[in-house]
């Protein structure tokens, strides 16, 4: 069988008796190349737009300029990591798209919203600690609500469904032992996603890992990927509640400099709330480890 026949973790959930040595491999390659050639269409048909219309002046700065069409289009092709991941994971793995989302087999969406809940506050204080600048009305202001509405949810929820979904189970399955299993994966996929972000600060950086471990902290304690979509949902959420009106000139501007120790308080509200994830899983007695071999197994606990 594709699923495990005993007890296991999330992130060691490929460890069943079809898992074979290179199938991390092939699940990870296939991924990549899958995502950098839909990532390219989108993101390049964008800039063409642009070009085409005079946004744009040349090639280079369709290459270091961020405009409203080229920021959707970067958002749908991370969204398509949801789609792209579930069915590799069905096509190399064996098993079934909702497998992917939770230990339970499905998204269990009380739990998302109950997390969702948990991270708002602690989120929008960082948010009012770091201010917000001035903001003012443009002709790309409606354009971008719109489009980090509709879009930013499904990219966060994409980024972790490749990051701490598809790629740390991967890296966590490849070891009998469980927790050294869980230290692997969550390094490898956190760096990873501090990597996909190409900060050039130190102190982003630290943001980014920080983020990914807190990320695969609770899912390992959920069971699933829920808290951590909620956390990097309202996390994006939050932080883009003023690009309509800031415009998109310095969103991309991670190079060394442009962040400092505050970035430090912002840190320790993610860590706040991934504790209080783990404390609300743990009065709700989420199991952390299933077999997967009950059908239909859907509520939240396994």
């Amino acid at each position: 069988p594709a699923l495990p026949m005993e007890p296991k973790a999330f992130h060691e959930f490929y460890r069943a008796p079809r898992f074979r040595w290179w199938k991390p491999l092939a699940a990870v390659g296939l991924l990549a190349v899958a995502w950098v050639v839909v990532s390219l269409a989108l993101v390049g048909g964008a800039m063409a737009y642009d070009l085409s219309t005079g946004r744009l002046s040349s090639v280079f700065e369709a290459g270091t300029k961020l405009t409203p069409w080229v920021f959707t289009a970067n958002n749908v092709s991370l969204a398509l990591f949801i789609p792209m991941a579930v069915l590799t994971s069905w096509l190399v793995y064996g098993q079934r798209p909702r497998w992917l989302s939770s230990i339970t087999g499905g998204f269990r969406w009380k739990l998302f919203g109950q997390f969702a809940l948990i991270a708002v506050v602690p989120l929008l204080i960082s948010l009012f600690v770091d201010g917000v600048g001035a903001l003012a009305w443009n002709a790309d202001s409606l354009f971008l609500i719109v489009a980090i509405v509709l879009t930013t949810p499904f990219q966060a929820a994409g980024e972790e469904y490749m990051a701490r979904g598809l790629l740390a189970r991967s890296v966590g399955s490849w070891f009998t032992s469980r927790w050294l299993g869980f230290v692997v994966a969550t390094v490898v996929s956190s760096l990873v996603f501090m990597g996909l972000h190409v900060a050039g600060d130190p102190w982003l950086n630290l943001f980014y890992f920080t983020f990914g471990v807190i990320a695969c902290v609770v899912t390992w304690r959920t069971g699933g990927l829920e808290a951590a979509i909620a956390l990097h949902v309202v996390n994006n959420l939050i932080g883009e509640i003023s690009l309509p009106f800031g415009g998109l000139e310095h969103m991309m501007d991670r190079q060394a400099g442009v962040a400092g120790p505050g970035i430090l308080i912002q840190v320790g509200m993610i860590a706040l709330v991934g504790a209080l994830m783990c404390w609300w899983a743990r009065r709700r007695k989420l199991s952390t480890t299933a077999t997967g071999l009950v059908e239909g197994a859907s509520s939240e606990l396994s």
